[in-house]
């Protein structure tokens, strides 16, 4: 410390008293004086204090937990590839990745984005959303930049009275929309020797109400492709009892059953339609058949279940950050976790691809508006494709690659799942063809 500043600390501020001295002025001069007794110059304390702060907000624990099942295995990869920093212009900066816990809460998410914001003063806020646009409602009123990914981008930017014509000025989303569902179902449905009828169960959950939507959600894709709509209501969240949509399927001979289920309800209904005597030909299902425990725990029964696919190890991409291709990023987490790689695992890394992307190209890591313009303008190659936030035609949204797979059991009697069906995205490879179901 100068002799001028050591005189200046001893001085009250200019109009006040000493103790109406700025927090920041105390805080730098202490800062000094700590580095000259240490021997350490104040510019190197300066450059050390150099941060960038990301949020991540996360199902960990609650019901939407397998959401979050490979959190662990991400994090310990982006954290190794930060820990010596990242340089953005000539400044280099430390990394700080803060991980919250929001128990599958849509409260207790908004209240911990409100704390990140606030308390810890975050760069950048990363998040899930199955639950819902809480974390980036939060983050939209406090000019925070938030990317989040895990739901479909209906459910994100409605319920938050989004314009897709207009966008948002902070936060952003990169997932599929309810029409690529829908595009996808119908090329794996196309030239099957079924009856054109379809049979429907949604959850009444955001999610379901969504997808079930008859005026904006995936049914008038089917009509407008042909298909008799065959509906029994949507089903509570958690029930067990689903003879009501088994019989009516039973009377009007409905071939194909799709809908949105939790695993334990996709369970009891393939229970149920084996006790009352329905054999589907197809069983197109969403969310129920996305982790492999809940496919695992349908034993035999899940051999030819299909649903969609928004990542696997067989996608032909590579990572920005680890430069890993998708079969090396699925065998490393085999190898390590000892558990079967689920979905999530790609696009969950995808989040982080582009948070530090976004950090890196802002020029400036700690200018919100700085870091939310470079977010609009990406254009990024990641482990799950491309994610463009520029030409989906959607404000503040990127659409991801997605196909139709189909669970087989392999040898061992373990479904594993093929890409069957690839016109949504035909540089994603066929693995296997399409075949009907032997039974349900």
């Amino acid at each position: 410390m100068s002799p001028e500043e050591q005189r200046d600390l001893m001085q009250p501020a200019t109009g006040g008293s000493a103790k109406e001295m700025s927090r920041r002025r105390f805080l730098h001069y202490a800062g000094a004086l700590g580095a000259a007794v240490a021997g350490v110059s104040p510019a190197a304390i300066a450059a050390s204090e150099k941060v960038i702060r990301i949020g991540y907000i996360t199902p960990k624990t609650g019901p939407f937990a397998p959401f979050s099942e490979a959190d662990d295995f991400i994090l310990a990869q982006v954290r190794k590839a930060v820990e010596g920093g990242i340089d953005i212009g000539n400044t280099r900066y430390r990394v700080e990745i803060l991980v919250r816990d929001d128990q599958s809460s849509p409260d207790r998410a908004s209240n911990l984005a409100a704390e990140l914001i606030n308390k810890d003063n975050v760069d950048l806020m990363l998040a899930q959303v199955a639950l819902g646009p809480n974390v980036a409602q939060q983050c939209e009123l406090n000019g925070v930049p938030c990317i989040s990914t895990m739901g479909p981008w209906e459910a994100w930017m409605f319920p938050i009275k989004g314009n897709p014509a207009t966008g948002f000025k902070n936060i952003f989303h990169f997932f599929w929309g309810v029409d690529d569902i829908a595009a996808v179902y119908l090329d794996i449905w196309k030239d099957l020797p079924v009856s054109r009828s379809v049979g429907m169960c949604w959850s009444n959950d955001v999610p379901g109400n969504a997808m079930g939507d008859r005026k904006l959600g995936m049914p008038p894709y089917f009509s407008k492709a042909g298909y008799k709509l065959v509906e029994a209501g949507k089903f509570a969240v958690g029930t067990d009892d689903f003879s009501t949509h088994i019989q009516l399927f039973k009377r009007e001979n409905v071939d194909i059953v799709t809908g949105l289920f939790n695993p334990p309800e996709w369970a009891s209904f393939v229970k149920q339609s084996a006790q009352m005597g329905y054999r589907p030909k197809v069983a197109t299902i969403a969310k129920a058949l996305l982790f492999p425990a809940g496919v695992d725990a349908l034993g035999a029964k899940a051999d030819g279940m299909s649903t969609e696919i928004w990542w696997t190890p067989a996608y032909p991409f590579h990572s920005s950050i680890t430069g890993q291709s998708a079969k090396q990023l699925g065998d490393s987490y085999v190898s390590t976790t000892r558990r079967a790689w689920t979905q999530p695992l790609g696009v969950v890394h995808a989040l982080f691809e582009t948070g530090l992307a976004a950090l890196k190209a802002s020029g400036n890591p700690n200018n919100p508006k700085a870091v939310a313009d470079a977010i609009r303008t990406m254009k990024l190659d990641t482990v799950i494709g491309r994610l463009d936030f520029t030409s989906s035609g959607i404000k503040n949204v990127s659409k991801i690659r997605v196909a139709g797979g189909q669970w087989r059991l392999n040898g061992a009697g373990k479904p594993e799942i093929f890409v069957t069906n690839n016109r949504t995205a035909p540089e994603i490879p066929v693995q296997r063809p399409f075949e009907l179901l032997k039974s349900v």
